[in-house]
C-alpha cells in the first residue's frame, strides 16, 4: 500500500514500537483500520514488528528513532505527518530500567531511564502537538505509564528510576488532560502490572521482586492490555487500568498518603502570636 492511499487512513505513532507492548499497540491499531509508525532504536526489531503489522492490510513506516533526542522526535513527528498527513493517536510508549540497589545508582543510571521516561515524553509531545492542534479532528495521546507509578513503591525498590519516571509522568498526564481537552485532544495514561507474552507459561514461577510477585494471579499478555487501551480511549478515560489486582495496590497507597493526614490532625495547631 503506497503513502497516496495511506494518507487516506487515520495513523497512529508508538515510540517502543518493536517491543512486547508496543507491537501489540500497533496490531490493535492496525485492526481499526490505521496506518502505523513504528519509532524505536534498533532497525532490525522495528522492520521485524513492521513485517507482523503489515499482515493487517495497512501501510507502516519504520523510523530509528531515540526519544532522549529532541532533533529525532522532530524528525519523527516530520516523517509521520509527512508520510501520512495526519497523526491521530500518539502513544509514547517508550521505556526502559535499571535494575539497582538505590544505593549504587550513579547519576548517569538516572539520566538513562529519566531521559527515556520523562524527557523523551516531554520530547514527543512538543514536538507532534503543534501540528496536532492545527490538524483538527479524532486525536488522543497515550502516555505508557505503569502500576508502578500509582502504587506501592516499596514493592519495587530495586527500580526506583523506573518508578520515580512514572509517578512524574502520571503528573504530566493529569496537567495535559484539561490543558489539551479545549483543542479536542483526548490524553490518557496507560498504567499496566505485569505483562508477558504467555501468562500460562508463566505459572508458578518464582518472581524477585514483590511488585512481580503480586500480579502472579492477574499476568496479562500484551494483547490483552492493548484491547484495553483501546477501551480506554474510546471512553476517553484519564488512566486505564489493564490489571484488575492493581485496585488493592492503589488503595494501600493512597492510604499511606492518608495517614499524613490522620498524623497531622491529631497534632494540635500551633498557638498564634496576639
Amino acid at each position: 500500500m503506497g503513502a497516496a492511499s495511506g494518507s487516506r487512513r487515520p495513523c497512529a505513532v508508538i515510540t517502543g514500537g518493536a517491543g512486547l507492548l508496543g507491537r501489540a499497540m500497533a496490531i490493535a491499531f492496525a485492526r481499526k483500520g490505521m496506518n502505523i509508525v513504528l519509532a524505536g532504536t534498533n532497525a532490525e526489531n522495528l522492520e521485524a514488528a513492521a513485517v507482523r503489522v503489515r499482515q493487517e492490510g495497512v501501510d507502516v513506516l519504520t523510523v530509528r528513532t531515540d526519544v532522549a533526542s529532541p532533533e529525532q522526535m522532530d524528525e519523527l513527528a516530520a516523517q509521520s505527518f509527512a508520510r501520512f498527513g495526519q497523526v491521530n493517536r500518539l502513544c509514547l510508549n517508550a521505556g526502559n530500567a535499571i535494575l539497582k540497589p538505590f544505593e549504587e545508582l550513579t547519576r548517569d543510571d538516572w539520566n538513562k531511564v529519566l531521559g527515556v521516561h520523562l524527557c523523551g515524553v516531554l520530547n514527543g509531545v512538543t514536538a507532534f502537538l503543534p501540528q496536532l492542534i492545527q490538524q483538527g479532528g479524532d486525536r488522543h495521546i497515550v502516555l505508557s505509564s505503569s502500576m508502578a507509578g500509582v502504587g506501592l513503591a516499596e514493592m519495587r525498590l530495586m527500580n526506583a528510576p523506573y518508578v520515580v519516571s512514572k509517578f512524574a509522568m502520571n503528573g504530566l498526564g493529569e496537567v495535559m488532560a484539561p490543558s489539551l481537552e479545549p483543542h479536542g485532544i483526548g490524553v490518557s495514561i496507560l498504567c499496566p502490572g505485569m505483562t508477558v507474552a504467555d501468562p500460562a507459561a508463566m505459572r508458578g514461577v518464582s518472581w524477585p521482586m514483590p511488585s512481580a510477585a503480586w500480579y502472579q494471579d492477574n499476568l496479562l499478555n500484551p494483547d490483552q492490555v492493548a484491547a484495553e487501551m483501546l477501551s480506554g480511549i474510546a471512553e476517553r478515560r484519564l488512566y486505564i487500568f489493564s490489571h484488575r489486582l492493581g485496585r488493592d495496590e492503589v488503595t494501600q497507597r493512597n492510604a499511606k498518603v492518608m495517614e499524613g493526614f490522620d498524623q497531622a490532625e491529631r497534632t494540635s495547631p500551633p498557638a498564634t502570636r496576639n
